[in-house]
């Protein structure tokens, strides 16, 4: 049986290869959102902003449900 610090040390290498897969993705596919993402963290949380304009609940079809 495993003990509890051989699965400790099975949990961290997986999440360790995890961070290192979601890194070498973001390289692979723009290597340019690395630096920006770690130069400008608050700009990357903030959520994208849309016009006024667009509002995806927003009903122009006048009839009343029947």
């Amino acid at each position: 049986m495993l003990g509890s610090m051989t699965l400790e040390i099975i949990v961290l290498a997986v999440a360790a290869a995890g961070l290192a897969a979601v890194i070498l993705e973001i390289i692979v596919k723009d290597p340019k959102a690395l630096f920006e993402i770690t130069t400008d963290v608050a700009a990357m949380a903030q959520p994208v902003r849309r016009s006024a304009a667009y509002s995806p609940v927003s009903n122009t079809n006048l009839r009343k449900a029947a």
